[in-house]
């Protein structure tokens, strides 16, 4: 006997055992969508279906928050006071809550986390009217007006 493989029989396709044959015109003979399947017009939805991409009050206005991207320079960045670049970075992540929430949410966060050292210098510098963040700002006034989430302050972190 040959050590030679046999060509592919109408039951191996190609070339592999156990793989039927597809009859032409099956479903499963037509090619694949470039998307791994989904039709082209999967995005089109029936008009009674919910637009899940469509913006919310959650989403983040373009404005809200400290600069990203670009926008961003590192160098100007590295020589903010600690406070403020440290308070933008907070400001950063919160910035996907609606304003008045994301404000709370600094405001509780300072009360929290931070050092009264820390917190002591980031109010001064608000008092002083040095330039930072405006959610950064807002979330510091309510901090010194005693807005923010005792129950929160109460919780202990990390899970």
């Amino acid at each position: 006997m040959s050590d030679v493989p046999a060509a592919p029989s109408s039951e191996e396709p190609d070339g592999r055992p156990g793989v039927p044959a597809r009859p032409a015109g099956s479903e499963a003979s037509r090619p694949q969508e470039p998307s791994g399947g989904m039709p082209q017009d999967w995005r089109h939805r029936d008009s009674d279906e919910p637009d899940l991409d469509a913006p919310t009050d959650a989403d983040p206005a373009p404005t809200q928050g400290p600069p990203t991207g670009e926008a961003a320079d590192a160098q100007t960045r590295q020589r903010l006071p600690a406070e403020i670049r440290m308070g933008e970075d907070i400001a950063r992540a919160m910035a996907h809550h609606p304003p008045q929430r994301a404000a709370e949410e600094i405001a509780t966060h300072l009360r929290k986390f931070w050092d009264p050292r820390m917190r002591s210098s980031i109010v001064g510098r608000v008092e002083a009217g040095e330039p930072m963040d405006d959610l950064l700002r807002a979330g510091v006034e309510l901090y010194r007006q005693g807005e923010i989430d005792r129950a929160e302050v109460a919780e202990p972190s990390g899970g």
